[in-house]
C-alpha cells in the first residue's frame, strides 16, 4: 500500500515537472517570437524611413574622401584621406588619452595615497581633502575648468611664457623641441622596450622572484632601451621659434590635449588613491610589525611586503576604474578634442547622415577597447594569484 502511494506521488511529481517544463518552453517561445517580431518591425520601419528620405545604407561611405582636417593626429592624415583613416585617427587618439591618463593617474594616485597614509596629520588631511574634492565632483566640470579657466586663459603668443628660448607656453599650446627620427625607429624602440617586460615572465620560471621586483627591473630596462634607441637615432632637433604672430616648428601639445590629460589624471587619481588605500589598510598590521622586528625600514616593508599583496587585491576594482577612464574619454568632445566621438560620432555623422552605421561603429569600438582592457587586466590578475600560490 505504501509503495502504491509513493508511486502515485512520484507520478504526480513527474507530471507537474513536465507541465512546468512545457510551460517554461512555451513562455520562452512566446518571448522569443515577440523579440523577433519587434526587432523585425523596428528594422523594416527604419529602412523604410531611410529610403523615404533618400538616405543610403551600408558601409561604403568609409572609402569616400574625408573632406576635413584633424587638429591632432598621431598618424598622417589630410582632408583627402578616406573616412576609414579618420576612424583610425579617432581610435588612436582615444587609446592615447586612455593609456596616458591611466599611467599618469596611477602614478599620481600612488603619491596621494602615500600622503593619505602618512603619519603627518597635515599631509593626511590634505590628501583626504584632495580625494574628497575630486571624487565628489563631475569630471566634466574639471575638464571645462582646466580648458576655459586655465589653458585658454593663458597669454597670447607675444606675452606667453618662454623657457630657455626654445620652450613656449601660451594659449595656443605647449611648444617643445622634438627629435627628428625615422618613423620605423619609433616602432622598433617600442618593441625593444616591451621585450624586457615579456622576458621577465620567462625568467621567473628559471629563477622565482617577487613579481614587483621583476616589474621594477624590467620597467627600468625598458625605459633605458627606449631612450637609448631614440637618442642614437636622432638625426637633428626641430626647435620651435617665433614666426610673426605664431610659433613655427617643434612639437606642439594643443590646449585641448593639456586640459584633457590634466583633468582625467587628477580626477582618476582620487579614485585610484582610495582603491589603493583600501587595499593597503586591509593588509594585516602584524606583517608590518614583523618587518620592523626584522630590522627592515618602512620603505622596504612597503615595497617588498605590503604593496605586492595590495596589488593582488586592487587589480579587480582598478580594472573597473581603467574601463571607466576609457568610456570617460567620450566627453572630451565637449572641448573639441578630436577623439573617436568628435571625429566619427559627430563630424562624420553630420557629413554622411548615416547615423545607424556610424553609431554602430562607435559603439563597437568602445566595447572592444573596454573588453580588451578588462581581458588584459584579468590575465595579469590571474598571473599574480598563480605566482602567489607558488
Amino acid at each position: 500500500m505504501f509503495s502504491e502511494v509513493a508511486q502515485s506521488q512520484a507520478t504526480g511529481l513527474r507530471r507537474r515537472r513536465q507541465s512546468n517544463d512545457l510551460g517554461g518552453i512555451a513562455t520562452q517561445i512566446i518571448l522569443a517570437a515577440c523579440l523577433l517580431g519587434g526587432g523585425w518591425y523596428v528594422i523594416s520601419s527604419t529602412l523604410a524611413n531611410l529610403n523615404a528620405r533618400g538616405i543610403t545604407t551600408g558601409f561604403g561611405f568609409l572609402f569616400r574622401p574625408a573632406g576635413f582636417d584633424i587638429a591632432f593626429s598621431l598618424i598622417p592624415f589630410s582632408s583627402a584621406s578616406p573616412i576609414w583613416m579618420a576612424l583610425l585617427v579617432g581610435i588612436t587618439n582615444t587609446l592615447f588619452l586612455a593609456v596616458l591618463g591611466a599611467i599618469v593617474g596611477t602614478l599620481l594616485g600612488l603619491l596621494v595615497v602615500s600622503l593619505r597614509l602618512s603619519p603627518s596629520p597635515a599631509a593626511s588631511s590634505l590628501a583626504a581633502g584632495y580625494i574628497g574634492l575630486f571624487r565628489n565632483t563631475p569630471i566634466l566640470l574639471h575638464l571645462l575648468f582646466w580648458y576655459f579657466a586655465v589653458f585658454s586663459a593663458l597669454p597670447g603668443v607675444r606675452d606667453g611664457f618662454t623657457i630657455w628660448g626654445s620652450i613656449f607656453l601660451n594659449n595656443r599650446g605647449f611648444f617643445i623641441p622634438s627629435p627628428i627620427v625615422a618613423s620605423w625607429v619609433w616602432i622598433l624602440a617600442i618593441l625593444a622596450a616591451t621585450a624586457p617586460v615579456i622576458a621577465s615572465r620567462y625568467i621567473a620560471k628559471l629563477r622565482p622572484t617577487s613579481p614587483m621586483a621583476r616589474l621594477d627591473v624590467s620597467l627600468v630596462i625598458s625605459l633605458l632601451l627606449f631612450c637609448l634607441m631614440i637618442a642614437f637615432a636622432v638625426q637633428s632637433w626641430d626647435v620651435p621659434v617665433r614666426a610673426g604672430l605664431g610659433i613655427r616648428g617643434g612639437l606642439v601639445i594643443i590646449p585641448e590635449l593639456l586640459a584633457v590629460l590634466v583633468a582625467m589624471s587628477i580626477y582618476s587619481s582620487a579614485f585610484i588613491a582610495e582603491l589603493l588605500r583600501g587595499a593597503i589598510v586591509n593588509i594585516d598590521k602584524g606583517q608590518t610589525e614583523a618587518g620592523q622586528a626584522l630590522g627592515l625600514s618602512k620603505t622596504v616593508i612597503m615595497r617588498r611586503v605590503i604593496i605586492p599583496q595590495a596589488v593582488r587585491m586592487v587589480i579587480p576594482p582598478l580594472t573597473n576604474q581603467y574601463v571607466n577612464m576609457i568610456k570617460q574619454t567620450a566627453i572630451v568632445a565637449s572641448i573639441a578634442f578630436p577623439d573617436l566621438m568628435l571625429i566619427f560620432g559627430k563630424t562624420v555623422l553630420t557629413q554622411t547622415g548615416q547615423a545607424i552605421e556610424v553609431l554602430t561603429i562607435v559603439t563597437s569600438v568602445y566595447l572592444s577597447i573596454s573588453l580588451l582592457c578588462a581581458g588584459m587586466m584579468h590575465v595579469y590578475d590571474r598571473s599574480l594569484h598563480i605566482q602567489g600560490r607558488r
